[in-house]
């Protein structure tokens, strides 16, 4: 499934980006795509505009440490985990890159994509560019692509279920532990569809509570990110007391610093209203999403974790020295 979700994503990129840029009859020049300014917010400062488009710059970022989350069944994952998440957030930003230019040169009208009836803008975008046909075409590649993204995000998701309930972190832990016959844990896969199904529908129901969960899943991901990072700049020695292969040297603490600077900026910035003048309907809800879900992780810790949760559940090579490990031959 990974392999194919892979390969998926680049050949169904290449094809929209052939598509847009063959079948548009009239592409937009240089100076349109790299100097035009469209400001529908109300705001009238251009510099924090610009900075409100980083909620969709972060939203891509979101997943690109699954790897990390499933290291536990990888093989050299101390290399080849941290390789991943770096090489996945090089390659989208390449990919990105080319499918957004793609994009610029094709537009017909931002005005009629910022106004479309249609619920995903970018349909009007291919519908104005390459037809109805064409269009249909389209969508269904980044429909698919969508869904194994899903499938990727219920498997880690999955995955964290299975950690905290191993590490006695919250209560139903055999539950959350039962694998089925392909060694999956099944109940934090059903559990995490239907997180994914109620969030879906809630951009049926009010777009409003749908932009909400967007911002607050943009900031709930900086956050734990930051969390490691924060704790890897304060305490280096007793957080990671040895170097793994994969290290930045003397480079470490101002990266760390700089990342966690970078998230507490975005994190402020993703709760601050994104139009003016502010009302009912513009208003952005996410400060009250992510002090829901503080408010659930604080319960859940107060009433189950703090009598239970004792830390990460070591294993032999944690406890042995090199020479005491046991050896498979």
């Amino acid at each position: 499934m990974s392999s194919f979700n892979l390969w998926w994503t680049l050949g169904g990129t290449l094809v929209l980006v052939i598509t847009l840029l063959v079948k548009t009859p009239d592409k937009n020049s240089a100076a349109f795509v790299f100097t035009d300014f469209e400001n529908f917010t109300g705001w009238e400062s251009r510099g924090f505009v610009v900075l409100l488009g980083f909620l969709q710059a972060v939203y891509t970022l979101e997943g690109c440490e699954t790897a990390a989350q499933v290291a536990e069944e990888a093989k050299r994952a101390e290399l080849l985990a941290p390789l991943a998440v770096v090489g996945s957030i090089v390659g989208s930003w390449i990919i990105g890159l080319v499918y957004m230019l793609a994009l610029l040169f094709s537009v017909r009208s931002i005005p009629s994509i910022q106004a479309t009836s249609y619920a995903i803008p970018i349909a009007q975008l291919y519908y104005d560019a390459v037809g109805q046909r064409l269009t249909l075409m389209c969508l269904t590649i980044i429909a698919l692509a969508q869904f194994m993204a899903a499938v990727t995000a219920f498997t880690a998701s999955s995955r964290l279920f299975y950690a905290l309930a191993r590490d006695d972190a919250f209560p139903f832990r055999s539950s959350f532990m039962a694998l089925n016959r392909y060694q999956a844990p099944y109940v934090g896969v059903w559990l995490s569809v239907l997180a994914g199904c109620i969030i879906s529908c809630a951009y049926i129901g009010s777009a409003i509570a749908f932009n909400a969960i967007l911002s607050s899943a943009a900031i709930a991901v900086m956050l734990s990110y930051m969390q490691p990072i924060f704790i890897r700049v304060f305490w280096p020695t007793t957080s990671l007391p040895e170097p793994g292969p994969f290290t930045l040297g003397t480079w470490s603490w101002p990266i760390n610093m700089a990342s966690v600077t970078f998230t507490l900026f975005i994190c402020v910035l993703f709760i601050l209203p994104t139009a003016t003048p502010v009302n009912q309907s513009n208003m952005n809800y996410a400060i009250v999403a992510i002090g829901g879900v503080l408010l659930i992780v604080a319960s859940v810790w107060l009433i189950w974790g703090r009598s239970h949760f004792t830390g990460p559940v070591q294993t032999l090579s944690d406890i042995l020295s090199p020479e005491e490990t046991p050896k498979v031959e």
